[in-house]
């Protein structure tokens, strides 16, 4: 199906992670943690996001990476067109080799203004936006949410935490134990003597 790369949506959520209130510096181990990317992988993407002026790091004793911007002033196209450079919506719908405006395939019309509807939308749409929505959910690290670790167990922790607790507040308490009070067994036995003509026996058992 149509949608952006793997390495695009790693690297809005890295990006995610990174946006915290006084723009502290965060190690790479804790985003490859909290965005569960790949460690080399991610030491990639942050090179790419990097050179493109969206972060800035800083080696050393409490150093890592931090945002150049406010989330608020860097859009998703901004971070899509870093990871996957500006040609990154072009060819053909069909996947087809040659499609031009002179040698259009059936869906090259259709699919020609589609991407300029969708580099608009991407182009409007914040990374604090995208990040607001990472706190709610899934509660990144950035938000300060308590979790295991410096961001939590990642993506699979967070959603099953929450999970969790609602499933717990929507289920009623059992109680622990009976309430106590004095109640008592009776057991009957039986003896049968004779035709028509039965003993019966009570014995009484605390419970």
């Amino acid at each position: 199906m149509l949608s952006l790369s793997h390495t695009s949506g790693y690297a809005v959520l890295a990006l995610s992670c990174l946006d915290n209130p006084g723009q502290r510096w965060i190690l790479a181990k804790d985003i490859a943690e909290c965005t569960n990317a790949p460690g080399p992988y991610l030491s990639q993407i942050l090179h790419a996001l990097s050179r493109a002026g969206l972060i800035e790091t800083k080696r050393g004793y409490q150093g890592g990476y931090r945002l150049c911007r406010p989330a608020s002033a860097i859009t998703v196209l901004e971070v899509v067109e870093a990871v996957d450079g500006p040609g990154c919506f072009g060819g053909c719908l069909l996947g087809l080799d040659e499609c031009t405006d002179e040698r259009a395939c059936p869906t090259h019309e259709f699919w020609k203004a589609e991407k300029l509807r969708i580099r608009a939308y991407l182009a409007g749409l914040s990374l604090r936006e995208v990040a607001a929505y990472e706190q709610r959910v899934l509660g990144c690290c950035a938000s300060g949410t308590p979790r295991a670790g410096p961001c939590g167990n990642g993506r699979a922790g967070a959603v099953a935490g929450i999970a969790g607790t609602r499933l717990r507040e929507r289920s009623p308490a059992k109680p622990r134990e009976r309430r106590k009070e004095s109640s008592t067994a009776v057991t009957a036995t039986c003896t049968r003597l004779g035709p028509g003509s039965r003993t019966v026996q009570k014995r009484r058992r605390a419970r």
